[in-house]
């Protein structure tokens, strides 16, 4: 069979996947802070919230299961295109929801299609920045790509907050978030994108070729170990998702929470795209494993300081900007694995086993911050963080050692 191959690209500045990568962190901020905001106000609890969030991350969970459809059907650029027809109206509609526990089916549902939507939003961005940067800039684009992803989130969250209460509704945010969201896709313009290849055999024959390439990627002894650090719950930041509704246990306010979530959201792309810098120059899993520990400290530090707004402010802008870190090893990590080839299937796959702990978090951090409040929450952060670590780093350490060895085919 004839493997799926693309000729060499012209390199494209990291800097732009910045820009592409902002509607897939924008559904993520906009449901976490001036939606759970505004919801929790009126009633609806922690935990209830908690879990409907792990609900609509699912989707980037299993996620790979539709991945292949980027890889063997239309353009990249098209798919990003395609996928923002639906964000954005996913966005805009729930902003048009009354909040409160009646609205919370709706509210569900639009944000797991809108989730769905986000997913080939990000699988198109994975495919363009895979084909398109070069291998000893791989840091660099992971860093620019999560900054993008984060401040997304950043963007969403505490712009749409600020807009929010002054407005006394999510309508005006949903409309100006959503507009905003459509505007990133003249960003393509300047991206370069791989042509799709003549194709001589069956759809069938191709869709067990890119099952082979994800089979070789996974099954390497970097992709092993890649998928080992993936599942352990480093840098996950569970708790960021519950920070809008823990916010008064601190004395924050709306005002205050809007203005902490979009700052945090720029410190927090500044962190990513530094750490990808960082990722070029050290051992990228080691750093991505350093980052998550890096989180869980910043929580445990929440946890111990004083309850005031001030302290809340700060440890909300460490906690992000440890998060950004994190995700921009991430992508370091997996730009690394996966090579070239069916690279947003593959990219996917990885992604995919990254989110269980980033989906599964949130129901946890907002369930024992329910039951024992918000600083027990905090330090199972960091206790998750070390076991994390101290799971993984011995296996670093030998995997190390091994590397030049000959690995069997």
């Amino acid at each position: 069979m004839e493997q799926i191959r693309t000729p060499p690209l012209p390199t494209t500045h990291p800097a732009l996947f910045f820009l592409l990568y902002l509607p897939f962190g924008a559904i993520g901020g906009w449901l976490a802070t001036p939606i759970e905001y505004l919801y929790a106000r009126a009633g609806v609890s922690l935990a209830a919230f908690g879990a409907m969030i792990s609900l609509t991350l699912f989707p980037q969970v299993i996620k790979v299961l539709w991945a292949p459809l980027v890889d063997t059907t239309l353009t990249l650029k098209a798919w990003y295109i395609v996928s923002l027809a639906f964000v954005a109206p996913g966005i805009l509609l729930s902003g048009l929801l009354p909040p409160g526990a009646a609205s919370m089916g709706a509210l569900t549902a639009l944000m797991l299609v809108a989730s769905i939507a986000s997913s080939f939003t990000g699988m198109a961005c994975d495919g363009l920045m895979a084909h398109a940067t070069a291998p000893h800039r791989r840091g660099a684009a992971g860093g620019w790509s999560q900054a993008g992803n984060v401040g997304g989130a950043g963007l969403a969250g505490g712009g749409g907050l600020w807009l929010a209460t002054r407005t006394h509704s999510l309508a005006a945010p949903g409309w100006v978030l959503a507009g905003l969201c459509l505007a990133c896709a003249l960003s393509l313009l300047a991206v370069s994108t791989p042509a799709k290849p003549a194709r001589r055999a069956g759809y069938l024959e191709v869709l067990i070729g890119v099952g082979r390439e994800c089979w070789q990627a996974v099954s390497s002894r970097a992709g092993r170990l890649a998928v080992l650090v993936f599942l352990l719950p480093l840098g996950a930041g569970g708790a960021g998702a519950v920070f809008a509704a823990i916010a008064p246990d601190w004395g924050a306010s709306a005002t205050l929470l809007s203005n902490t979530a979009w700052i945090s959201g720029v410190l927090t792309s500044a962190a990513a795209i530094g750490g990808g810098f960082v990722c070029d120059f050290i051992d990228r899993k080691l750093a991505y494993v350093l980052f998550g520990v890096v989180v869980g400290l910043t929580a445990a530090g929440m946890a111990v300081a004083p309850r005031t707004p001030a302290d809340f402010v700060v440890f909300v802008f460490a906690y992000s900007a440890a998060t950004g870190l994190a995700y921009a090893g991430f992508a370091a990590v997996t730009l690394e694995t996966i090579g070239a080839g069916a690279v947003a299937t593959k990219y996917t796959l990885f992604a995919s086993i990254a989110n269980i702990p980033v989906a599964i978090m949130p129901a946890v951090d907002g369930w024992v911050a329910s039951r024992s409040g918000p600083a027990a929450m905090l330090w199972l952060e960091l206790g998750v963080a070390l076991l994390g670590a101290l799971v993984f780093l011995p296996i670093w350490a030998l995997w190390r050692g091994a590397r030049l060895a000959p690995e069997r085919a």
